[in-house]
């Protein structure tokens, strides 16, 4: 788990410290990135990374999945939540309040995964991140998910659902009403980041897949 610097780990913390749970710290000012910045600017890349947000109940299967899916399909992103991304005529993206749900468990650069359900992310991925530097801190401050999204497209990298359908578990009560679920779904900074982050390329490689509707379909 990585912290705030100078942030003090409450008693439940401390308890699945002692159990086996690292904590580490890190720079504030990344806010959401801190759950996989820190660790790549630090780790070997050698194995797949799972992310996932910090206000959600998790059932015991959910690593489980992610695993197996990735075993199937290694070269894909894999989440248990994702959106289909949809774009405007001139091939710009309508409002991330338009886009709808996935339903497939097809690989597609249109595939636009969440973390709040858990994401798995394989090596070539997060390579990827790492020659992209931090330029999030530019074009998507707040909005890591775009961030991965934009950067995993612009790799020739597709995510897939690990099961067909979203997956949505239940949220730690009361912990969405603030943060950055508030600035970025509610606040539309979603939208905002998205066309400073996408370049001309994932664009036309997203519209191509939304025409020909998901090519990559499950093995």
């Amino acid at each position: 788990m990585w912290l705030d610097e100078g942030a003090e780990p409450t008693r439940r913390m401390r308890r699945l410290q002692r159990r086996g749970m690292e904590i580490r710290w890190a720079d504030p000012s990344l806010r959401s990135y801190k759950k996989f910045w820190p660790y790549l600017v630090t780790e070997r890349v050698d194995a797949p990374l799972v992310i996932a947000d910090d206000d959600v109940i998790y059932p015991d299967s959910w690593l489980e999945g992610l695993l197996a899916a990735h075993s199937a399909h290694p070269s894909d992103v894999i989440a248990y939540r994702a959106h289909r991304i949809v774009l405007d005529d001139r091939g710009e993206f309508r409002a991330y309040s338009d886009w709808v749900s996935c339903d497939a468990d097809s690989a597609s650069y249109s595939h636009f995964a969440t973390g709040v359900s858990g994401v798995l992310y394989p090596r070539d991925a997060q390579r990827a991140l790492i020659e992209a530097g931090d330029a999030f801190r530019t074009y998507a401050p707040t909005a890591d998910d775009v961030w991965l999204h934009r950067t995993t497209v612009l790799a020739g990298i597709r995510t897939r659902q690990a099961l067909p359908g979203q997956r949505h578990w239940p949220f730690i009560p009361g912990s969405q009403a603030t943060g950055l679920n508030a600035v970025n779904v509610v606040g539309g900074a979603n939208d905002t980041q998205l066309s400073a982050s996408h370049t001309t390329l994932t664009r036309w490689r997203i519209r191509k897949d939304i025409t020909a509707g998901s090519v990559v379909p499950p093995v």
